[in-house]
């Protein structure tokens, strides 16, 4: 057990690694050796680990997803209504220690990968789906069944559109632009009278600070490190 759980450390440590050679020099230039330098070990230790690249991209894709994940139940914890689940869904997609101008590009160069990499596409298709399950599940409040799926996926698929976007852009895209874009969708699909309107308004408020505050704690930066 003790074995495994250091390869496992090890493995989580790599993939940390090759997350952030794709940030600094983009996926084609990410290469193995580079990866063991950011990590600080040999080549052969990352093979030792992971048999090609490609499989390191598969780590790399799971690690990137499973910390917007963390996100969303961290918010959740203080959420209390389903305003509020809801913008703490939107606000975790967007934080701005994760939604940065040099993650968006990483990212970009990581989906560019899904078509030719069975394993990413899985990562990928389990992550979309996470997210709609979520979406639809805080939206049936506001909508009827059918309607919150078709809004569910219109989120989703603009979650996604900002974040390739944001990283094809030459200017950085701010957290608080990308959260409005999707609160001006939201306004369109979901009953938005004046009371709803508000509540709205105050469920962000309240998410955004929070978000600050949990996201931005050492405490979840450490725990994220973790994944």
């Amino acid at each position: 057990m003790r074995s495994k759980s250091i390869r496992s450390i090890r493995r989580a440590e790599l993939s940390r690694a090759a997350f952030e050679a794709v940030i600094r020099y983009g996926l084609r230039k990410t290469t193995l050796d580079k990866v063991g330098d950011i990590a600080g070990v040999s080549k052969g230790v990352v093979l030792h680990h992971f048999k090609d690249k490609s499989a390191l991209l598969e780590a790399v894709f799971r690690r990137s997803n499973s910390l917007l994940s963390e996100s969303v139940i961290e918010l959740y914890r203080y959420a209390e209504n389903p305003y509020e689940r809801l913008w703490a869904i939107i606000v975790a997609n967007f934080f701005e220690t994760i939604f940065t101008r040099r993650v968006c590009q990483a990212w970009v160069s990581l989906i560019s990968e899904v078509p030719h990499n069975e394993g990413c596409q899985r990562i990928q298709i389990a992550c979309n789906e996470r997210i709609q399950s979520n979406l639809r599940h805080e939206l049936k409040h506001f909508l009827t069944s059918e309607e919150a799926a078709s809004a569910a996926r219109h989120l989703g698929m603009l979650i996604d559109g900002v974040w390739v976007r944001a990283g094809l852009l030459p200017e950085p895209v701010e957290s608080s632009t990308a959260i409005s874009e999707l609160e001006y969708a939201i306004s369109k699909l979901l009953p938005f009278d004046e009371i709803s309107a508000a509540k709205h308004k105050d469920a962000r408020k309240k998410i955004e600070t929070i978000a600050g505050i949990a996201l931005g704690s050492k405490a979840f930066k450490e725990k994220s490190l973790q994944v």
